[in-house]
């Protein structure tokens, strides 16, 4: 069934990776999504504007269905967009927890079905996919010239397409001050067919206690750079812990700071990967369709 003409559908605005509203990154969150089409379902996302968007759906393969849409098309996965969609639903009354400190639940995405823990205290913590290892880029000069920085300030480690649910070029920089002034060739950047985004990263962070501090850049899907991304921040845990980066289980992964959105992102890969954070919940806005 479509909904009729002249209906409302409300989308919840949540930030994802923080508890302060001045941060984090954006996602609108449609709890009730059943009836929506999927141009409409298209049509909101590209009115929030948003990186993307989610819309909740029921599901016989788990306990909620999620789809996630950018501005331009449906995408597979999006992790921040799970921390916003949880957070939603938790905020709602719609995640039972009892005596309980957390609950499971399942999503159905189109990366498959994966458990999601959400917290008494509001964490919300998302396993994804294992690791694909994929493409290694050799032609460092191409992707310096992408990112508008010299060839030297990439460093001697593997430029790598790494998935655990959505492709992203791994780009490892020398440091925070590069990382910063990288100016993206967007267009170029949209037509490397080998990833769905690049995410250079570093090991200098602004917290001491943080491990990395990466920015994405993921302009064919209408996101030139997006705050913090939740699948980007798997691949490259799962990248650091593969290249030798990093011996430890949880890491901390900084992100958004360029766009005074920053946030931090919590990787555990202590049995399979896991990636986690806070939400809150920034406004409400209602549409007609």
């Amino acid at each position: 069934m479509n909904a009729s003409s002249g209906s409302i559908t409300s989308a919840f605005l949540v930030k994802a990776f923080s508890r302060d509203k001045a941060t984090g990154n954006p996602a609108g969150v449609v709890l009730d999504a059943n009836n929506l089409t999927d141009e409409q379902m298209q049509r909101i996302a590209n009115d929030l504007g948003f990186s993307e968007s989610a819309f909740i759906l029921v599901s016989d393969k788990a306990d909620f269905g999620v789809r996630f849409f950018s501005p331009k098309q449906e995408v597979d996965f999006c992790g921040h967009a799970t921390i916003a969609t949880f957070h939603a639903l938790i905020e709602q009354g719609l995640v039972r927890f009892g005596d309980a400190e957390y609950t499971i639940l399942t999503q159905e995405t189109k990366a498959g079905v994966l458990s999601v823990a959400c917290y008494k205290d509001g964490r919300i913590v998302m396993t994804q996919n294992s690791p694909v290892f994929g493409h290694i880029e050799n032609n460092r000069a191409k992707i310096a010239v992408l990112l508008g920085i010299e060839e030297h300030a990439i460093t001697s480690y593997p430029l790598q397409v790494v998935s655990t649910g959505t492709p992203k070029l791994i780009i490892p920089i020398d440091s925070l001050k590069t990382l910063q002034s990288i100016k993206p060739d967007l267009e170029g950047i949209a037509k490397y067919g080998e990833a769905r985004g690049f995410y250079p990263f570093t090991s200098e962070t602004l917290d001491p206690k943080a491990d990395f501090q990466a920015r994405q850049f993921n302009p064919a899907a209408g996101i030139n750079e997006d705050p913090l991304t939740g699948v980007a921040a798997g691949a490259l845990g799962c990248y650091a812990k593969k290249h030798g980066l990093t011996t430890k289980d949880t890491i901390i992964i900084e992100q958004g700071y360029t766009m005074k959105m920053g946030g931090q992102m919590f990787v555990n890969l202590a049995h399979g990967v896991k990636v986690g954070g806070y939400g809150v919940t920034f406004g409400v806005k209602k549409f007609t369709i």
